[in-house]
């Protein structure tokens, strides 16, 4: 929890630097676990989970653009990652 709260504190202090460099995470992120999954078939659960992966993103980005809380916005990157990060992982192994 101390790393979240730091983790938090630092996004919100360098609010402005840190939007297009969390744009950019998530992107290369889900376009990486966007390849995986695709890689295994298009099923509907492989369509599902892409979508999940396009939602998380486009989540933060509304949240940047529809001018939202800083803290707001960090919550929404934060769980918009680690849901990218488990769908990769999950693609990856399984």
């Amino acid at each position: 929890m101390k790393l979240y709260k730091d983790l938090e504190r630092f996004y919100i202090n360098k609010f402005y630097l840190l939007v297009p460099a969390a744009i950019i995470i998530l992107a290369c992120v889900g376009s990486i676990a966007v390849y995986f999954i695709t890689k295994k078939g298009m099923s509907f659960l492989n369509f599902i989970q892409m979508l999940f992966c396009v939602v998380a993103s486009m989540a933060y980005l509304t949240t940047v653009l529809g001018q939202s809380p800083r803290d707001t916005t960090f919550r929404v990157f934060f769980f918009a990652l680690i849901l990218q990060i488990v769908l990769l992982t999950y693609n990856l192994f399984f």
